[in-house]
C-alpha cells in the first residue's frame, strides 16, 4: 500500500473556469475517515451551491481571494472572506459555495470528514422538481424555472478568455 499520491496529477473534474481534484479511498487506499479535494477558480468563477450529507469540509486557501457561502438549516448565512493562510469551517449537511472574488486564480485545499462524501448540487437540487412545484412555491411563472438549464454545473461563472491567460516565465 502507498503512503503517496499524485494529488495534481489526477484532474477529478475540468472545466472552462477551473480544475476540481479529489484524494479519496477509491484512488488513494490509505485514506480512512476523510477526503481530500483542491478547487482551482478562474478570476469571478463560482463552485456551486451544493451539500455533503455525510461530511464537514474545512477549507484552507491556498492562494487568491475567496469567499465561502454558508446557508444553516435555520436559515442562518454567513459570508466568509479567505485570503491566503485562512481556513473555514462547513457543518455536515449545510449548503455551501465558494466564489472566487479576485482577478487571479483562487486555490483552495479542502478536506472533508468522510473518506467517500456524498455531494448534492444545487443545480441537480434545482432541475429535480418539476417546473410547476417552482411555479407554485414561489407563485411565479412556469416560464421563470423553464428558462434554467436542466445541467450540473458544479464549477460556473464568466467563460475564461485565453488571451487573458498569465505567461509563465518558461513561455
Amino acid at each position: 500500500m502507498s503512503n503517496q499520491f499524485a494529488f495534481k496529477q489526477n484532474v477529478f473534474k475540468q472545466f472552462a473556469n477551473g480544475d476540481f481534484y479529489r484524494a479519496s479511498s477509491k484512488n488513494f487506499p490509505v485514506l480512512k475517515g476523510l477526503a481530500v479535494q483542491a478547487l482551482e477558480l478562474e478570476a469571478h468563477a463560482v463552485r456551486e451551491p451544493h451539500t455533503h450529507p455525510n461530511a464537514h469540509q474545512l477549507d484552507f486557501c491556498v492562494s487568491g481571494v475567496g469567499r465561502v457561502g454558508i446557508v444553516g438549516p435555520e436559515g442562518e448565512t454567513h459570508y466568509l472572506d479567505l485570503k491566503p493562510g485562512d481556513i473555514s469551517f462547513v457543518p455536515q449537511g449545510y449548503l455551501h459555495w465558494i466564489e472566487n472574488l479576485g482577478e487571479e486564480r483562487l486555490s483552495f485545499l479542502v478536506v472533508l470528514s468522510h473518506e467517500e462524501p456524498q455531494t448534492i448540487e444545487f443545480s441537480e437540487m434545482m432541475s429535480g422538481v418539476p417546473n410547476a412545484t417552482l411555479a407554485k412555491m414561489y407563485n411565479l411563472p412556469e416560464r421563470v424555472f423553464a428558462a434554467i438549464p436542466e445541467k450540473t454545473v458544479i464549477i460556473g461563472g464568466p467563460k475564461a478568455d485565453p488571451r487573458d491567460r498569465i505567461m509563465t516565465a518558461a513561455e
